[in-house]
């Protein structure tokens, strides 16, 4: 089954690995010697008008290179940190490395954040200017631009009180005396939802992105100069910084980006037209795709060598459907916003559906007891942890040393997620540790739904759990306890919903609400989420049993 052609002896690999990082090592650097090349095309965007747009490494080098001029000449120097705020497009390559070119920090976002999002990272990333070529996004931070420090703002077009960054790239030296860096130079601040507070700033240095080549490029994605790749996230997230940045660019192999919505039948239309030959993609939009029974009659994969996923457990109907109809393997990756690749299946390796594979060579990783930080032995539940010293983890919680220092037991960085492994060493994931909902490659904290839902002027409280769903996995609920004078309606649920859409990113909007009359609390006052994970697992268990009989279910019994 599958297309590729290189294998992999893991045991091998992990006996031979060395990490040597230079010390000089810096992103920049490799872009730069990719730009040399003046054919090398560095991505293919295409739009739902059926628009496409194209830049080589050369290209966008030449214009990230008059970026950093116009942020040098409105103030920005190295250590600054810059909000990007991009869809999918050229724009954001060239604004990214311009950034970087100067020693800048990136802060991305996406573009579904909405004012209390935005005002947040504004203030916690101590952001010095921020990107858009998003009329709504501008208006969002028109909003809040009184409310925080100075911040010089960048637009593409004509708008008050925003630079026109398209415009003043025109008038800008290509000439940019780059920022020496070193691999300990801080790289990008992403935001991740956690169980309890507001988003947590993740700090990684340049040496991110020689993790990222050796571990992600090489081992799990095996992607090669001439190939072109398709991962379906958007700059926003972390695994921008895994696939377009990390593995594609890494290899200076190009990146094909679809700015529309996702549909099953377009995507399938997009792999066929554009030959794609390595996609990575979530287990929702797969499972998706595999609900088209026919899709092997009416759509050309021969040049498609392998399907990647992560961000949510791929189950074992996906890999069925794919290996069946099209003959190709689908390999899972396993991760976090704070790390490269843990694990994941190497080509070569056998394909275990339902695993996220072994340790990936270069990785100690380990199955330990959350409260001891001991190793487990085979076949017992435990926290996924890696190495606390391993060069790929994140420097810090962007001042949040607290957080930090949560995440480490003994030797061990503990990711908060829930596995076995097998006599093998596959690693079976089983659940968060936590009350995060993982929604459709989406991770979303209570904290953040529960702060936009209380704001409703009818609610009193209320308490978000994870609830299952046959396309997403998981969905958010919201368990809700209205005040006095207030009365249950299906009127007043789309309400809350379209108050949460319009206060925060809509992905964080609860699917679906329940009133009760009160939530169930300990002694001291927390909210009792895993009791109410519990009984909502039991109302679901019949659309679980049919899930399990598809081979859909990942979660434990």
């Amino acid at each position: 089954m599958g297309k590729e052609t290189t294998e992999f002896d893991y045991d091998r690999e992990r006996d031979q690995f060395n990490w040597d990082i230079p010390a000089d090592y810096n992103f920049v650097d490799v872009i730069r010697g990719w730009a040399k090349d003046s054919t090398r095309i560095l991505a293919i965007i295409e739009h739902p008008d059926g628009k496409v747009e194209n830049a080589t490494y050369q290209e966008v080098w030449d214009n990230a290179m008059r970026f950093g001029n116009v942020l040098r000449d409105s103030g920005i120097h190295k250590g600054d940190k810059v909000m990007i705020m991009l869809p999918r497009s050229v724009d954001v390559y060239v604004v990214s490395i311009g950034i970087w070119a100067i020693g800048g920090i990136v802060v991305p976002g996406t573009v579904m954040l909405r004012r209390d999002d935005i005002e947040y990272r504004i203030r916690d990333a101590g952001i010095r200017a921020l990107v858009t070529s998003d009329a709504m996004v501008a208006a969002e931070v028109d909003a809040v631009k009184d409310k925080v420090a100075d911040i010089r703002l960048f637009f593409s077009g004509e708008r008050d009180g925003w630079k026109d960054y398209r415009f003043e790239m025109d008038s800008a030296s290509g000439s940019l005396d780059l920022e020496e860096l070193k691999a300990s130079d801080p790289l990008a601040i992403n935001y991740t939802s956690g169980t309890t507070g507001a988003p947590k700033g993740v700090l990684h240095t340049h040496s991110l992105m020689y993790c990222f080549d050796r571990l992600n490029r090489h081992y799990w994605w095996n992607t090669q100069p001439n190939e072109l790749c398709w991962a379906t996230t958007e700059p926003g997230w972390a695994k921008w910084y895994w696939a377009p940045f990390g593995t594609v660019m890494n290899t200076g192999a190009t990146n094909f980006h679809y700015s529309g919505r996702f549909e099953p039948e377009k995507w399938f239309e997009l792999l066929d037209k554009w030959k794609v030959n390595r996609t990575c993609m979530t287990a929702t939009e797969l499972r998706s795709m595999a609900s088209i029974d026919d899709a092997d009659k009416r759509y050309n994969l021969e040049e498609l060598k392998v399907i990647l996923t992560a961000g949510e457990p791929c189950t074992p109907g996906i890999v069925r459907f794919f290996g069946e109809k099209f003959g190709l393997s689908v390999r899972e990756g396993y991760g976090q916003t704070e790390t490269c690749v843990v694990a994941c299946t190497l080509p070569g390796m056998i394909i275990k559906p339902g695993s996220m594979g072994r340790f990936t060579p270069g990785v100690r990783g380990a199955i330990v007891d959350p409260d001891t930080g001991e190793e487990l032995p085979v076949g017992q539940r435990g926290i996924i942890a890696v190495a606390g010293d391993h060069p790929m983890l994140f420097t810090e919680y962007y001042k949040q040393p607290e957080k930090t220092a949560e995440c480490f037991k003994g030797d061990w960085y503990l990711t908060g997620d829930l596995a076995m492994m097998d006599e093998a060493g596959y690693i079976w994931f089983e659940s968060r540790s936590d009350d995060v909902c993982i929604s459709s490659g989406y991770r979303i904290g209570p904290f953040e739904v529960e702060s936009a839902v209380d704001s409703h002027e009818a609610v009193l409280e209320s308490a978000m759990i994870p609830s299952p769903d046959p396309l997403r996995g998981e969905v958010v609920k919201v368990l809700v306890v209205l005040k006095e004078g207030y009365e249950a309606s299906g009127e007043l649920v789309r309400d809350i919903q379209q108050h949460v859409k319009h206060i925060t990113a809509p992905y964080k909007y609860p699917r679906d609400i329940e009133f009760i009359s009160e939530l169930p609390k300990t002694i001291s006052g927390k909210i009792k989420r895993k009791d109410l994970r519990n009984l909502e697992f039991e109302k679901k268990k019949d659309v679980i049993e049919k899930l399990k009989e598809k081979g859909m279910w990942a979660r434990p019994d």
